[in-house]
């Protein structure tokens, strides 16, 4: 084999090791989901009730990596009346945030993760990886741009749940239809959700459940399809705390197309079944 020919090959093994370690770093992105250290706590009249909240981050439910406090933009309560209370996450520690709950009904919790760039780019013979667009870079591998969004249910005490379906506007947002807290069979209940994109429902996207206690990783113990109307409906066949997971990439819009090549959304909702 003369040395044009071993050049090509090491170029096409570089470029094989390359897509290999890019597609590793996307496949391997953390997600995000919000848990939650009773999902039904008792409420006592005058006094209320409390849970805590605190941030899901990797790819083991209910409990992996930590995050900081600083890592979120939002975070916000809509309590059964109809109320918005905007909250921050404690500083040491866990990124957590006890609540006190002083109505008695289901509350919603909404948090977004601030967004992020990565770029991958060949330099020198080595691709670089680094935290921002790809203007300005040459020979890039990948771009994207990606933002995280979780909500979860909380019942307090048995009042109403009349803000379930709250669409809180985010870029891509799970909407629960139906009260997980009213599924009575847990061998063949249904929880019914719309998937939500810029408000729009999201056509034929896959949708991941979980029960806590199934999977040590990100296996779902339920994987279905939303429809024409992006309704998706899940089989609940167990109790105790689940988690729903979706995701959209895409092409980088118009908007974004100069500043990375892909957009990726990623969105989550907790809640338990009795």
């Amino acid at each position: 084999m003369n040395a044009k020919n071993q050049i090509k090959i090491l170029k096409r093994v570089f470029s094989v090791l390359v897509f290999c370690c890019v597609f590793t770093i996307s496949a391997s992105a953390h997600t995000l989901w919000v848990n939650c250290t009773d999902y039904v706590p008792n409420y006592l009249p005058g006094s209320g009730a409390k849970t805590k909240i605190y941030i899901g981050w990797g790819h083991h439910f209910p409990v992996d990596s930590f995050v900081k406090a600083e890592d979120f933009t939002d975070i916000d309560i809509l309590e059964p009346s109809g109320k918005h209370e905007r909250v921050s996450l404690e500083t040491t520690g866990f990124a957590a945030k006890q609540l006190s709950l002083k109505e008695e009904g289901l509350y919603v919790i909404a948090v977004t993760r601030k967004d992020a760039y990565n770029t991958s780019y060949r330099e020198n013979g080595k691709v670089v990886l680094t935290k921002g667009t790809k203007e300005g870079r040459k020979d890039v591998v990948s771009s994207t741009y990606s933002q995280q969004f979780a909500k979860s249910l909380v019942l307090s005490g048995n009042g109403n749940a009349n803000n379930l379906s709250h669409a809180f506007g985010h870029k891509l947002e799970i909407i629960p239809l139906t009260n997980p807290y009213a599924i009575t069979n847990n061998r063949g209940g249904e929880m019914i959700l719309k998937v939500l994109f810029n408000g729009k429902p999201v056509q034929h996207k896959k949708v991941y459940a979980m029960y806590e206690g199934y999977s040590n990783d990100d296996a779902a113990s339920c994987t279905v399809s939303t429809d024409e109307k992006g309704i998706a409906r899940l089989r609940i066949d167990h109790w105790g705390v689940w988690v729903v997971k979706t995701k959209l990439e895409l092409p980088a819009s118009e908007a974004m197309k100069e500043k990375v090549n892909q957009e990726n959304y990623f969105a989550s909702l907790t809640f338990s079944v009795p």
